[in-house]
Parts: structure tokens; C-alpha cells; sequence
């Protein structure tokens, strides 16, 4: 007759989930830049038990598609990083057996059948993405300064062509300046404040102003505050195009594992 194994614990089953739950979040955060949303938690423990007062701008790109998979593919991930610590090990022995979503992903862990996670759009501290859009909206204010001075000094050469790039200048100045508001005071739509259509659309803009700025005479009545502008404007081009790209590849890579 075969012996009986008892296996004592040193962790409660509630200690155990939470031990998991918290190396699943660290796996998300380190391998992909983005962690597990309090829902997220919540579904893999079985109850509500984090909660935040911190609004949620924008859907958890854990929640979509193959949720326990992408869970168990962290776990794996967790289990890496934390291969010489017992205790993580004990936790998911102790949850194993259990029909619930965190024993499920803990039992998954362990097949071969596992969805490939894509690095997420890693989103700046707080603080960067107000001082970004303080020193953003100074320069579009300096820049508005500018192209109203387009409207109020007379031009001979050509003078509704400057009226019109003038108006241009100024309107774009505004949706630059209500960008930086929403930057400064976290209000974002799903995926951030433009989508990258919005971006390329927006780098081109930029990179014609200079262009057009040539046949209106405005480097000659601007001087150096002209230069400077149009080489913002160059490199606020190369970076827009390149954040579009970013975007863009993070939006397949999310679309890809709903499907």
C-alpha cells in the first residue's frame, strides 16, 4: 500500500494568492511596461479585494482575448524571476488544486500552449508628462505670439497669402495648446491624445509651415525667433512620425492577441 504524502504549508491560501497575483504583476511590469489593472487582481484572485480611487483612462490590455492564458504565460515569466525564492514556489503549490481562474493559470503554467505577449506602451511618470506639456504649451504661446504678429504687421509682398498662413498658425496653436491641457491635466482618450493617423497627419503639417513660411517673408520679418521655429518644427516632425510608429505597432500587437 503506497504511502500517504501530507504536504503542510507555511502560507494561508489567501497569503498564496496574493503572493501570485503580486509576482504576475511584476512579470507584466518588467517584461512588458505594463501592469495588471485592479480588475485584473480582483479576477485572478476571486474577489474584490484592490481597489483604487485612481480613474481608469483607458482599458487593461490584460482583460481582452485569452485572459488566463496571457496570465499563465506571466507566470511563467514570474517562476524565471523568481526561481530562488521557495516561497513563490509553495504559494502555487498550495492554489494548484483549486478550480478557480488562479488555479487554472497556475496549472496552464505548466503546457505548452501559451499565447506570445508583445512589450506594451510603457507610459512616463506623471511629473514628465506635466512638465512636458508646460514647456510645450510656453513654446506654442511663444509660437502664437509669433504668427499673430502676422496678422497686426502689414506685408506688401503678399498680403492675404500672410493673413491666411497667419489664421493657420493660430489655429494650430490652439489645438496644440488644448493637446497640452489634457497632457498637464491627465485627460486622455483610449490610447493616448492622438491616434497615429493624427500624428502623421499633424508631423506633416509641421513640416510644411517652414516650407511656406519661405514665400511669405516671414524669416525675413521674424529673424532668429523664424529659425528657431522651423527647426522645432523638424524635429517635432521626426518625433511625431516616430511616436506613430510606436503606437501603431503596440495597437497590432494588442490586436493581434484578442484574436
Amino acid at each position: 500500500m503506497p504511502d500517504v504524502v501530507n504536504y503542510h504549508y507555511s502560507v494561508t491560501p489567501e497569503e498564496a494568492r496574493q503572493a501570485v497575483v503580486e509576482g504576475i504583476n511584476y512579470a507584466a511590469y518588467k517584461e512588458t511596461g505594463s501592469s495588471l489593472y485592479d480588475s485584473d487582481k480582483n479576477r485572478l484572485i476571486g474577489s474584490e479585494q484592490y481597489t483604487s480611487d485612481r480613474d481608469v483612462l483607458k482599458p487593461s490590455p490584460w482583460a481582452e482575448g485569452d485572459f488566463e492564458g496571457k496570465m499563465a504565460t506571466l507566470l511563467r515569466w514570474a517562476n524565471a524571476l523568481n526561481r530562488s525564492d521557495p516561497a513563490f514556489a509553495e504559494a502555487q503549490g498550495l492554489l494548484k488544486g483549486e478550480d478557480s481562474v488562479i488555479g487554472r493559470v497556475i496549472r496552464r503554467n505548466n503546457t505548452s500552449d501559451l499565447p506570445s505577449l508583445e512589450p506594451q506602451e510603457k507610459e512616463l511618470p506623471r511629473w514628465i508628462r506635466v512638465s512636458a506639456g508646460l514647456v510645450l504649451g510656453l513654446f506654442t504661446l511663444l509660437c502664437g505670439y509669433a504668427s499673430l504678429s502676422l496678422l497686426l504687421v502689414p506685408n506688401k509682398r503678399a498680403p492675404a497669402l500672410v493673413v491666411i498662413f497667419g489664421i493657420v498658425l493660430i489655429l494650430g496653436c490652439l489645438w496644440v495648446l488644448e493637446k497640452c491641457f489634457r497632457l498637464i491635466t491627465d485627460r486622455r482618450n483610449r490610447g493616448g491624445l492622438m491616434s497615429p493617423n493624427t500624428l502623421r497627419a499633424l508631423s506633416i503639417f509641421l513640416l510644411i509651415l517652414p516650407v511656406v513660411g519661405l514665400f511669405t517673408g516671414y524669416y525675413r520679418t521674424m529673424g532668429a525667433i523664424a529659425i528657431f521655429q522651423a527647426a522645432m518644427y523638424f524635429f517635432g516632425f521626426l518625433g511625431l512620425r516616430a511616436l506613430a510608429r510606436k503606437r501603431e505597432a503596440v495597437g497590432d500587437s494588442a490586436g493581434r492577441a484578442k484574436k
